[in-house]
């Protein structure tokens, strides 16, 4: 039984792409490389024929690749060989993959046999885009279905009441995704390494932001783990784009919306819908639905959008000044208190904005 899965990637860049060709080959999870097989690419030059074919058609902006995992059922004692065998012809079968460079490397360092399949964003014969959709995917774990009954495998029963999920055949498979989940949506809104840090221990996770990466260090409990680990950025690769470039150029990203938002709404929203059309063409709208979700800027003023940012952004902090404070309560500190005490003042503050605005109403 093999499940087929793609793995979220974020917009990234030209170095995203090299450092996550790199983490997939790596000699010590494919037996010195000799698990790595290539399509349309030369074995070493992998990253290097990418970008020319990237740059061949001007287009090497936007999502670099196209990530998918096939994972093998532990009871099928898949050998490194046969899942070496049922990839290549995996590629071969896909009509999908047609026209793209492919790059596939089977993984033998977790308890579950699993490959790694890295697609070039950017077709080497036409110049098209990748592009793929649920029926896609379904005709991907048909195939493997396919693939795995050829070679007296079992396969999932679809729709079997009590089957297991994937997470539950690889604990360790199961935290790594939980943790890059968390570190990806929290990427997502932090504007700073501070802000980010500060995220992460909301969650009981230190994070440990050095100058050429990241160690997170998750107690016993979190995530169902029984003991402490600690995982490095670059072991969450094959879940996105979490290289400390990114992660730094994130940071800087939102810093920027957030001074653009500050001193003129409009250009906020201008700005937000031009990246959705650049990244996500398909869905344009993605990065306001992002930042500016819940607020209807139809037929408000320029300064009751701010008071409504104002809004989201204190009932944020009151949040955290309860946890704090009933933490505070616990322990017997006055962290909490302190805390709880300057959201009330904001409180007055935003009451203040919101009576004056009442009062003497302007348009933008």
């Amino acid at each position: 039984m093999a499940i087929v899965k793609p793995i979220k990637v974020r917009v990234g860049n030209l170095a995203g792409l090299r450092a996550v060709l790199d983490y997939i080959k790596d000699d010590r999870k494919t037996q010195n490389g000799a698990l790595v097989y290539c399509k349309n690419l030369l074995k070493g030059k992998e990253y290097q024929q990418m970008v020319i074919t990237k740059r061949a058609f001007r287009k090497d902006t936007g999502r670099q690749y196209a990530h998918f995992v096939q994972s093998f059922d532990p009871r099928d004692n898949v050998s490194p060989e046969l899942a070496y065998k049922i990839g290549q012809e995996f590629i071969k079968r896909y009509e999908h993959f047609h026209g793209f460079q492919v790059m596939m490397a089977v993984h033998t360092n977790e308890p579950h046999m699993h490959i790694h399949y890295i697609v070039n964003s950017v077709s080497h014969e036409n110049g098209c885009k990748w592009q793929s959709s649920p029926e896609d995917l379904k005709r991907m774990r048909s195939l493997s279905d396919e693939l795995c009954l050829e070679h007296g495998l079992s396969v999932i029963e679809h729709g079997r009441k009590g089957h297991r999920s994937y997470g539950e055949y690889s604990q360790t498979a199961s935290w790594k995704r939980q943790l890059a989940q968390d570190i990806a949506n929290n990427l997502d809104i932090s504007h700073s390494r501070a802000d980010f840090i500060h995220r992460m221990a909301s969650l009981g996770i230190e994070a440990d932001v050095g100058g050429k990466g990241v160690l997170f260090t998750i107690p016993a409990g979190v995530y169902g783990l029984q003991s402490e680990r600690k995982c490095s950025n670059w072991k969450l690769m094959s879940y996105g784009d979490f290289t400390t470039e990114n992660i730094r150029n994130t940071w800087n990203c939102n810093a920027g919306l957030a001074r653009i938002g500050g001193s003129d709404m409009q250009l906020l929203q201008e700005v937000l819908l031009e990246l959705g059309r650049l990244h996500c063409p398909d869905t344009p709208d993605r990065y306001q639905d992002m930042y500016l979700r819940d607020i209807p800027f139809d037929g408000m003023t320029k300064q009751e959008i701010e008071i409504a940012l104002s809004r989201k952004a204190l009932d944020s902090m009151l949040e955290k000044a309860r946890q704090a404070h009933e933490k505070a309560q616990a322990d017997s500190q006055q962290a909490g208190l302190l805390l709880a005490t300057i959201t009330d003042t904001l409180v007055e503050v935003l009451r203040w904005q919101e009576e004056r605005q009442q009062n003497a109403p302007y348009h933008v």
